[in-house]
């Protein structure tokens, strides 16, 4: 159900704000939203940036220790040591910042040695200390690249100006060419090298030749990357120390949340906004009244037209299924909490699109395993509750549909399978069922707002024109029907325009509104995905049985036999697994929430420890 909320306006003195926003915060019920007064003040600090460095380096750590798993403990932490200063973190924080920095230092030279051997690898073949390439009182020397395929031109420019000129190795730049003449020849020479598109070479000034210094770099290059692994090294050594580090994280982040509450302020007082849950209101009280004696919080009712965020609160079992409403959206205050209707019927259609003995047994084992290894928080441990709960009527529907495991024994109720038209006749009922209780809330809703004559018109009419349409069917009942089909029918052909202003358009209205039988058809045709995905899940199943069966002729066989066994049921398990979560979800958003269901709530966020790699107890 919605917890209904309190509007609430804290007023403390500064210099107990920072005790006030950490118990708030420890108490997890106060959601503070900006005030209405335009002078604000948002706490200036570097805690962003100290919270950005520290997760960096943490997966900076992570990254050269190995990839935690799924099912790895995270560290208990108590609240008294989680507000403590964490030097020892602070301490691994600064080492590795300074490994990091290292790293990337010694990463830029090597980089910076292999542009220069880029370069030089052209001229390997130059045995001259590259120093001494250059003019002379008796030469001129050009060395650079000119475009691929122009040295028979440079060579006949080369041979009139006589030039002696050598050709290297090829370059992204061009061919590399060096010409040297003497300086007493005057000549356009240089001038006729440039357009044909001949440019500069820049050789690093450093003493020996091409080959030389290729070599050093080298050397040197390797030897970089010696000391980048021998810091690598000792990165991991500080894989013990990793917790520390995810603690100085989430304390950052903790911290983050506090100085990020938006707040107005006087000379010596603070006043904070928020939202509080009704039946909490004393918690936050005496979270408070720990901190300081000197406060003033004040409750009020929501204006007119005020939006306060939506808190849910159900049974344990029914509350896993809010995870399902959330994707599609919170409940506005005011509404039926959907979990509690969307809840069981997803539970059921998810047992009858996979509906096998097995795989319920496997989902249970998996899921179970899953919860006590992983030990999920938040809305992904609703999911996997979710999955888990669903086995059972996994294991309920397989029985009554006689499949364990895609072979068909002793069906209790039909086999899919063998009678696809009973199971076609069955999902469209249970899809007109799930859709008449989505109405029946939406009349439960008009009625208590004393509409009960749309509810006639617009509801009920419909159920009675649907209820009668089916019995059409059935021989016996086939008068009943008709009455009925005819009556529901006529209700909404004389009341769906009731809201036009004129009669012409009450006619059109009415018209209209009862075309609305092929939206509804449709609706209920959707549901023979259920009978799709219990036929593909029994099918598939029994192909992998057939497969296995064929091979197992000989030892060699029996083993084959075995692996196509446990591979196809893992994949056909996995993939009925995913499509049940997505059609059923499906089923659930477009025929049924939109019976009665308007969403668009504000999820409550309040300010809270939300940690992500340490639990804080």
């Amino acid at each position: 159900m919605i917890i209904p909320m309190s509007k609430a306006r804290l007023i403390v003195l500064k210099e107990d704000l920072p005790k006030i926003l950490m118990a708030l915060q420890r108490t997890g019920e106060f959601m503070a939203v900006a005030p209405d007064e335009t002078e604000t003040l948002t706490p200036d600090s570097q805690t962003a940036s100290k919270a950005q460095d520290a997760a960096a380096m943490l997966k900076f750590l992570r990254r050269h220790t190995g990839k935690k798993t799924f099912f790895e403990d995270q560290p208990q932490i108590s609240y008294e040591i989680f507000t403590q200063r964490n030097e020892r973190g602070e301490k691994i924080q600064d080492k590795l910042e300074a490994a990091t920095a290292q790293i990337a230092e010694l990463r830029n030279h090597i980089s910076n040695l292999e542009s220069q051997v880029d370069t030089l690898q052209p001229w390997k073949d130059l045995n001259v200390n590259l120093l001494a390439v250059k003019d002379t009182s008796h030469v001129r020397v050009l060395a650079g690249y000119l475009p691929m395929g122009l040295e028979e031109e440079a060579s006949a420019v080369a041979q009139v100006c006589q030039v002696d000129l050598q050709f290297f190795g090829a370059a992204s730049e061009g061919k590399a060419v060096l010409a040297i003449q003497y300086a007493g020849d005057q000549n356009d020479f240089e001038k006729q090298f440039r357009e044909l598109g001949f440019v500069d070479a820049n050789f690093p000034r450093k003493k020996g030749t091409p080959q030389d210094l290729i070599s050093e770099n080298e050397t040197a290059m390797a030897q970089c990357q010696e000391q980048i692994e021998e810091i690598q090294d000792q990165i991991t050594s500080f894989a013990e120390d990793e917790k520390d580090l995810a603690l100085l994280s989430e304390q950052y982040e903790a911290q983050l949340q506090r100085e990020e509450v938006v707040y107005a302020q006087s000379e010596a007082t603070i006043c904070l906004y928020g939202w509080i849950c009704k039946d909490r209101v004393d918690k936050v009280k005496q979270a408070i009244g720990k901190v300081t004696t000197v406060f003033d919080l004040n409750l009020v009712e929501p204006e007119e037209g005020e939006m306060p965020p939506t808190v849910t609160r159900n049974p344990r079992f029914w509350a896993q299924f809010e995870t399902i409403t959330d994707m599609f959206s919170k409940p506005r205050p005011g509404e039926l909490d959907p979990a509690l209707v969307a809840g069981p019927w997803y539970w059921v259609i998810f047992g009858m699109m996979m509906g096998d003995v097995g795989y319920g047994a496997c989902m249970a084992v998996l899921f179970f395993a899953a919860k006590k290894l992983m030990k999920p928080k938040g809305d992904f441990a609703k999911l996997i509750n979710v999955l888990f709960y669903s086995s059972a009527t996994t294991i309920l529907f397989g029985v009554l549909f006689g499949s364990y495991f895609g072979e068909t024994w002793h069906p209790l109720l039909f086999a899919p399978l063998n009678q696809p038209m009973k199971m076609l006749i069955f999902t469209m009922i249970v899809g007109v069922l799930h859709m008449f209780s989505g109405m029946g809330i939406k009349i439960a809703e008009q009625v208590k707002a004393g509409h009960w004559l749309d509810a006639v018109f617009d509801q009920v009419s419909w159920m009675v024109l649907i209820i009668g349409l089916g019995l059409l069917f059935m021989p016996a009942l086939a008068t009943i029907g008709k009455i009925m089909a005819i009556l529901g029918a006529m209700v909404i052909l004389l009341t769906a325009g009731r809201d036009r202003p004129n009669i012409f358009g009450k006619i059109t209205g009415g018209l209209l509104g009862l075309y609305d039988i092929s939206s509804y058809l449709s609706d209920i045709l959707s549901y023979s995905r259920i009978l799709a995905l219990s036929l593909a899940t029994g099918v598939i199943g029994m192909v992998m049985n057939l497969l296995a069966h064929m091979v197992a002729v000989n030892p060699i066989g029996w083993i084959a036999a075995i692996f196509i066994y446990l591979i196809g049921h893992v994949f056909n398990l996995a993939m009925s697994l995913l499509s049940a979560y997505v059609h059923d979800s499906r089923l659930q958003y477009i025929e049924f929430f939109n019976r009665f269901y308007q969403g668009g709530g504000i999820p409550f966020k309040p300010l809270s420890i939300q940690s992500k790699y340490v639990n804080v107890k």
